[in-house]
């Protein structure tokens, strides 16, 4: 079975214009077309579009991405740059996973502080807050983030 790009859309929640400018940029390998040239999608389309919203989220690059596609069209012998395209992908995602960990605790951190204000109606006493009132988490983040103040400080960043 066979989808338009309207079809498509609706079906992905991309828009459209989204759908042609990946085809443009060449992200479907050999699609079909109708008599009147009118993009025909099918599955294998489908699971492209599927795979292309999963490698933006990493924030690849369309150029990365038409690479990957145009070594999966190769064929076997491009096995080992995908391999390495994905184990370099991984690398860098897992960094961006600790970088937003930091700033989520760091999220976490400031959500307690300010509850903590908001119930004593100041935020007086978040000055007022020793290690012994918080919990080990809290404290690890409290900890991790001075470090990192004192650092950008020292750098004169801060």
């Amino acid at each position: 079975m066979y989808y338009t790009v309207n079809d498509i859309a609706k079906r992905t929640g991309l828009t459209p214009y989204t759908i042609r400018f990946y085809a443009k940029e060449g992200l479907f390998p050999n699609i079909n077309r109708n008599e009147n040239g009118v993009r025909l999608f099918g599955s294998r389309e489908l699971h492209w579009i599927y795979l292309i919203e999963h490698l933006k989220r990493t924030g690849m690059t369309i150029k990365e991405i038409k690479q990957y596609i145009d070594w999966v069209t190769e064929g076997n012998k491009t096995i080992s740059n995908r391999l390495d395209f994905f184990k370099e992908k991984r690398l860098e995602v897992e960094q961006q996973i600790q970088e937003l960990n930091k700033t989520l605790n760091f999220i976490v951190y400031k959500e307690w502080e300010y509850t903590k204000a908001y119930e004593a109606g100041t935020t007086d006493v978040i000055e007022d807050i020793s290690d012994d009132m918080i919990t080990d988490e809290l404290r690890k983040i409290r900890n991790t983030i001075n470090i990192e103040r004192e650092y950008l400080e020292d750098k004169g960043a801060i």
